[in-house]
């Protein structure tokens, strides 16, 4: 029932005996959401105070206040003959038996339990007031002897009064035993569920691949092992439990372990060993990477010593033999690298010397076949035209020599080069040496720009459509795609045709230098293009691959890494 269904047009006072702002300021929202209109008193001597002028229909105190409690302004209020009728509500924790006895002492006529539920102290409210009416007919007062703890009590109250005082102690007990029951089914469903969670935890202790030894934090006897413990120290938990290390391993194994354990103790840091030797019992020496860390009960202090030990001895051993074929490797490699730049500076040497005779031999046979070329019979003739070609064979051999030692030993400065640009100018020389032109159709995409050095890449792309041009020469309709795109880290180009192919099953030769898949006279060349292209590409950090089928084209692709 709210206040707003009392009969009076005015709403109904409460006053509140409050030393708590907050509190306070709770119970007056609570109180003026329901339409009464509320006076605050930090304190009983206030509210007694203000009483006379406020008028309060109820008047709800704390306790527990300075100056004057609950109480004490309960009987003032009780003894004073134009507040009398006032009903008074204690707000109490209830804690001892004898909070009852004063209230009936001090003539309350309510309890409301701390903390209290605000549906719970509203209908007290309402309850007291319902029954304000009843008090003014009130049974006459009686006089009332109760012996509690071995102490007379002589209570002077009407019956009424009494009635309600015990009936709201009887429901604040029902509230604080409804309560307990929530609580302890709470406690029970909490119980549960850390037992739920504990056996989980052991459950992944017990299963964990890495082994699990908890010590005691005094005489560091082991207290708890794992499976995985037990198949690594090779004893079982029945021969660990309740002993120490020194009862299994070698002195020097078991006093390090101790130390260690001690000092994980006294900083109270996780601890982690990279290399732990052991003596097992099955396995021989072990090498562990193991945590140490001290497990602290509720005042800080360490109670034990927990460890988790995983074995390492393969990995160890596996990273040592890494080390041993890096090292291998290195030498290998620095060995290769000098031996590459001899063999770079002789094959120079060598092609530059032999220019030189290359020549005079060029010119002596040059003037021996104009000096008897009247007296040279057909065979001759012959001879002097095949000795001719072979030394301009000769001459383009070296040629290329020098050029695979002359892109392996120049320095790679990289700009920023626009492939179409650099595509589309590559096209346009090439087309120019091409003897009597080329029938074929070049058609071009759009190629992603790269990072390189532009000289560098004009060669690589010389020989690559140079080739395509070469090879597809002899094809009808013969098509040229030159193409590019971005994939990941790398871009991808290449240049692919419909002459005659290769078979992939010499593809090991193809980017080794003097390495040819047809014969001279079908086609010209020395197999030096590709080995160039092979070369630049992987200076710059690319790839270099193919793919080809006899009498239905080739294509040649390289990657370079995108520009960062």
């Amino acid at each position: 029932m709210s206040a707003r269904t009392q009969p009076s047009d005015s709403p109904v006072k409460i006053l509140i005996a409050e030393d708590s702002p907050t509190q306070a300021q709770r119970l007056r929202y609570m109180l003026e959401q329901q339409g009464y209109e509320v006076g605050v008193a930090a304190n009983g001597r206030l509210a007694l105070e203000m009483a006379p002028r406020f008028r309060p229909a109820v008047i709800i105190s704390d306790v527990v206040m300075p100056e004057m409690d609950g109480y004490e302004l309960s009987r003032r209020v009780k003894d004073d003959a134009d507040l009398c009728r006032i009903p008074v509500i204690l707000v109490t924790t209830l804690s001892d038996p004898r909070d009852v006895i004063r209230g009936l002492e001090s003539g309350a006529d309510n309890f409301v339990l701390k903390p209290y539920d605000e549906k719970y102290l509203l209908s007290r409210v309402q309850y007291v007031l319902i029954n304000r009416e009843l008090r003014e007919a009130r049974d006459a007062t009686m006089s009332v002897g109760i012996h509690f703890d071995g102490e007379k009590h002589d209570i002077t109250a009407d019956r009424l009064q009494i009635l309600n005082l015990l009936l709201s102690t009887y429901a604040a007990a029902v509230q604080r035993n409804k309560e307990l029951s929530e609580s302890q089914a709470a406690l029970e469903q909490r119980s549960a569920e850390l037992l739920s969670a504990n056996r989980f935890l052991d459950s992944i202790i017990e299963n964990s691949p890495n082994a699990v030894i908890m010590k005691d934090a005094v005489d560091l006897r082991f207290v708890r092992i794992n499976r995985a413990g037990e198949e690594l120290l090779g004893y079982s938990r029945e021969e660990l439990l309740g002993k120490s290390d020194h009862d299994f391993f070698p002195k020097e194994n078991a006093d390090a372990f101790t130390a260690k354990d001690r000092e994980v103790l006294a900083h109270g840091k996780v601890e982690t060993i990279l290399e732990e030797p052991i003596h097992t019992r099955d396995k021989g020496l072990r090498v562990l990477h193991t945590k140490k860390v001290a497990v602290l009960d509720e005042h800080g202090r360490p109670s034990y010593v927990l460890g988790i030990s995983e074995d390492v001895t393969e990995q160890r051993e596996m990273e040592r033999e890494v080390r041993r074929l890096n090292i291998a490797l290195e030498e290998r490699a620095a060995h290769l690298e000098a031996s590459n730049k001899e063999l770079e500076s002789f094959s120079y040497s060598v092609s530059h010397d032999l220019r030189s005779p290359l020549s005079v031999i060029d010119g002596y046979t040059s003037l021996l076949d104009k000096m008897y070329a009247d007296r040279l019979n057909e065979k001759s003739a012959k001879y002097f035209s095949l000795i001719h070609k072979n030394i301009k064979r000769m001459g383009l051999l070296i040629d290329n020599l020098l050029d695979l030692s002359k892109f392996a030993r120049q320095t790679v400065a990289k700009s920023e080069v626009d492939m179409n640009q650099l595509v589309r100018k590559v096209i346009d020389e090439t087309l120019q040496h091409q003897p009597n032109g080329n029938a074929s159709k070049i058609e071009v995409g759009t190629l992603p720009a790269a990072m390189a050095d532009p000289d560098l890449l004009h060669q690589v792309w010389e020989n690559l459509i140079s080739n395509a041009l070469k090879y597809s020469k002899k094809t009808p309709h013969a098509v040229i795609e030159i193409n590019g795109r971005t994939e990941g880290a790398e871009n991808v180009y290449w240049v692919r045709d419909n002459g005659v192919g290769f078979s992939m099953d010499h593809y090991n030769q193809l980017f080794e230098a003097f390495q040819r898949l047809h014969q001279a006279d079908d086609f010209s060349g020395t197999g030096v293009g590709l080995a160039i292209v092979h070369r630049i590409v992987t200076r710059h950090g690319g790839r270099v691959w193919a793919q080809g089928k006899v009498n239905e084209g080739a294509e040649f692709s390289f990657s370079l890494p995108v520009a960062h």
